[in-house]
């Protein structure tokens, strides 16, 4: 909890400071603008405390790491079977953003970090949830990916206006966890990655150098860790 509330602060530090014409810039996720990745942001944040944390029968299936395990491009539960995933998010976000000018979205992006952070201290963290597409996990665990999704989020923001790169370090440690246990060995040392480079590289937003592809043998194959 405290991790992401580190990182969600950075968030809005991060997108208070932006212009009108830093929100219309593109960012490295296909089709999304920087208004439309903070829309999404925001989103993700309403349902975290609305249909995801609503209670289900039955014990936990997977935890943090195997909440990455699923199929980006595979159907969901209640949406339409004929789009993938990412279409449906894709067709979301443009629903969220438009017509919201900077300020509306700074407004809106506060407002939600701030009722999820409440909401979350109410909800049991051994609740047992379940998020469509994705098997039965408890709430816990599904906060804790939140942090690699609002961290690294956080990250395409950063480069789209040309900000370093950077997430919260409670933050860092739970991402950076996740990304080892994906990973199921220890990146080598004879990288020297810092651990900017690994979340990026880990997370598909860095293509791995020969040399490093080199170095890593098999785990290269393994990159990126999140599909």
């Amino acid at each position: 909890m405290e991790a992401l509330e580190a990182q969600l602060r950075e968030l809005l530090a991060l997108v208070d400071d932006l212009s009108d014409e830093d929100l219309a810039r593109a960012t490295r996720c296909p089709g999304w603008s920087v208004a439309e990745l903070i829309a999404h942001c925001e989103g993700m944040l309403q349902r975290l405390v609305g249909e995801n944390a609503q209670p289900v029968d039955g014990a936990p299936e997977i935890d943090r790491l195997g909440y990455y395990g699923y199929d980006p491009d595979g159907p969901r539960e209640a949406e339409d079977p004929e789009k993938t995933f990412s279409e449906v998010i894709r067709d979301r976000v443009i629903d969220e953003a438009a017509g919201r000018d900077g300020a509306e979205l700074r407004a809106s992006l506060e407002r939600a970090v701030e009722r999820a952070l409440e909401g979350i201290r109410l909800v049991p963290h051994d609740r047992v949830i379940k998020r469509s597409g994705h098997p039965r996990m408890t709430f816990g665990e599904f906060v804790a990916s939140r942090n690699l999704e609002f961290g690294v989020h956080a990250m395409d923001i950063a480069d789209a206006v040309g900000r370093p790169e950077r997430t919260a370090p409670a933050a860092t440690a739970i991402i950076i966890g996740i990304l080892d246990g994906l990973l199921g060995s220890p990146v080598p040392p004879s990288l020297h990655w810092d651990t900017t480079t690994f979340i990026l590289a880990g997370t598909g937003r860095r293509p791995l150098e020969p040399a490093e592809r080199s170095q890593l043998g098999d785990l290269a194959e393994r990159f990126p860790l999140l599909r």
